[in-house]
């Protein structure tokens, strides 16, 4: 062992003296050595020591050829580096796993309560199923409710020829923005359409992503109204709101509103009837200034005619906007033609009667393309009657305003205290003086559906903080457009819109409104505008709107409410 290790000293001496070697300065050819076969390399060239003629000498230096390198020199164990080349690993391939399509769909968002109505098929309720289903994958999957139930529906099925049947479907779920669903339905039912296996599919609908919402400005005027103090200072309540909205109004004068984009008409027969029917569009102009913060049509128009001028109207109205038929349709619908109200409907005026009559409508092929009022005059012996009509075009547009937000959707979504009771603060907010906004306000109890059908005045000429209490749980459950008592939206409603205005700003009922239409809950809405829970409002709200329909029956009726500050 001894040996062996010394013979590889050995070796490895020899390996450095060399090496040494290699690295001397280029010898002279022709001159001595004393080595056979040592050699120099210097630059490239290598030098030997040969034998010439009995003496030994340097050679002339030659190029060095890769033959005369020195091998690579190993020791102990390790193999020789192989030349050959490596055979490359193939890559696996792996085999497509098809996606696991689950059997339920669980939204990410668990706290986005939606409450959705299946409108557009009726059923047999004792004999019939109904579930959403949402669109994953190319599959429909079914969504677990968390409240499901029928609302008992008289009449209102949407394809008579289909059979009678008497409920409507409805469900609370969490259901994430942009998730594309359908109702589907097994048993006795009332719809158009059909699956291959014959149960019954309402058209798919997306749940819009959600929209930037407004910050209401606070309220201007000093008058200091709070949910503490409100209901004792009612008097005070209509000159607050009234105030903020003119100041509302005049802030917003040059920004970007309806009026960039509103055209109106008025027939010649219009201004014969009533020289002031310019009126209606001016006020519908104030309303685009007081609502400039939310959404409008790419097109807002103002259309009033009388009856016998219906073929220049129409011919006017092709050219105005001529892709789609609605305003011609609306108007048709104010004299019974073609219209979607039930028979009996008090919105239905087929001849003059000394009361003008007035429709909102939408493209609704085309949401958010155009929208418009339409007026219809007859000759009356009151000019008010006229008057009214003004003011009834804010009313009617501020209804396109709601329409937009909900995506037409309004019923399935909107307190129903809210729908009516927003347009009719709208007509008296957009007054030019004080005078005239307490007479806009039109806050005398009276029940009619939404359809215009059961008519009739309450005999009560004293209301409770319970009544309205009453009325406003009834009103927060959708949809409530089916009972007379939805016609307490015009007085109610109205004078409920308006305490909050004092208290929260003119835009700040439809800052609740937008809130709800991306998917927030009622309440959670309310508590964000306002500060304050639903809970404690609603009793307090409700004592307010007590004392002002009381008021109205009262012998102050035109003296209690205190006027504006100067």
């Amino acid at each position: 062992m001894k040996r062996a290790l010394s013979l590889l000293g050995l070796s490895l001496l020899l390996i450095n003296f060399l090496g040494t070697g290699a690295q001397a300065a280029a010898p002279k050819a022709g001159s001595s050595c004393s080595k056979l076969g040592a050699s120099v390399v210097s630059a490239g060239l290598k030098s030997t020591c040969i034998k010439s003629k009995s003496k030994l000498v340097w050679s002339k230096a030659k190029p060095l050829s890769l033959s005369n390198n020195p091998k690579p020199v190993t020791t102990g164990t390790t193999s020789p580096v192989s030349t050959t080349p490596a055979t490359p690993t193939p890559t696996p391939t792996s085999t497509p796993v098809a996606p696991v399509i689950p059997t339920s769909y669980v939204a990410k968002d668990q706290k986005t309560l939606r409450h959705l109505i299946a409108n557009e098929g009726c059923a047999n309720a004792k004999n019939a199923t109904a579930e959403i289903q949402v669109l994953v994958s190319d599959n429909w999957v079914k969504v677990t409710p968390v409240k499901a139930g029928w609302m008992v529906t008289p009449n209102s099925c949407p394809v008579a020829q289909l059979g009678s049947k008497d409920s409507i479907a409805w469900q609370d779920i969490y259901l994430d923005p942009g998730m594309t669903y359908r109702w589907y339905f097994t048993g006795e039912v009332n719809i158009e359409h059909h699956d291959g296996s014959g149960h019954g599919i309402s058209q798919s609908q997306t749940l819009p992503l959600p929209l930037p919402v407004v910050t209401p400005k606070k309220v201007v005027g000093g008058y200091g109204l709070t949910w503490q103090n409100i209901a004792t200072r009612v008097p005070e309540i209509s000159a607050a709101a009234f105030t903020d909205a003119q100041a509302t109004i005049t802030r917003n004068q040059g920004q970007p509103s309806a009026a960039d984009v509103f055209t109106s008409y008025i027939s010649p027969g219009s201004t014969d009837i009533y020289p002031q029917a310019e009126n209606g569009p001016d006020l519908m102009k104030r309303v685009f200034s007081l609502f400039a913060a939310f959404p409008h049509a790419k097109q807002v128009f103002y259309i009033g005619t009388t009856q016998s001028e219906n073929p220049v109207t129409f011919a006017k109205i092709d050219a105005l906007y001529p892709s789609d038929p609605f305003m011609k349709q609306s108007i048709n619908s104010i004299y019974g033609i073609n219209t979607g109200e039930p028979a009996g409907s008090v919105f239905t005026r087929p001849t003059c009667q000394g009361v003008d009559s007035g429709r909102n409508s939408m493209d609704w092929k085309h949401m958010g393309s155009a929208s418009a009022v339409m007026w219809s005059f007859c000759p009356a012996n009151d000019l008010h009657v006229h008057i009214e009509s003004d003011h009834g075009a804010a009313h009617e547009y501020t209804h396109t305003i709601q329409i937009q937000m909900y995506s037409g959707k309004l019923a399935d979504f909107q307190p129903c205290w809210m729908t009516e009771g927003e347009a009719e603060w709208s007509q008296t907010a957009v007054s030019k003086s004080f005078s005239e906004y307490i007479g806009m306000q039109h806050l005398h109890p009276y029940y009619l559906t939404a359809t215009g059908l059961n008519y009739s005045t309450p005999s009560q000429t004293t209301w409770t903080a319970s009544e309205i209490q009453s009325y406003f749980d009834t009103a927060n459950v959708l949809p409530c457009n089916l009972v007379p008592q939805y016609a307490l939206s015009y007085s109610a409603g109205a004078a409920a819109i308006e305490a909050l205005v004092s208290i929260g700003g003119s835009e700040s009922f439809f800052a609740v409104d937008q809130r709800i239409a991306n998917g927030e809950k009622f309440i959670d809405a309310f508590q964000e505008v306002y500060g304050v829970s639903w809970d404690y409002a609603e009793p307090i709200l409700a004592d307010v709107v007590a004392q002002k329909l009381t008021h109205v029956n009262a012998p102050d009726a035109s003296t209690y409410q205190t006027q504006p500050k100067p």
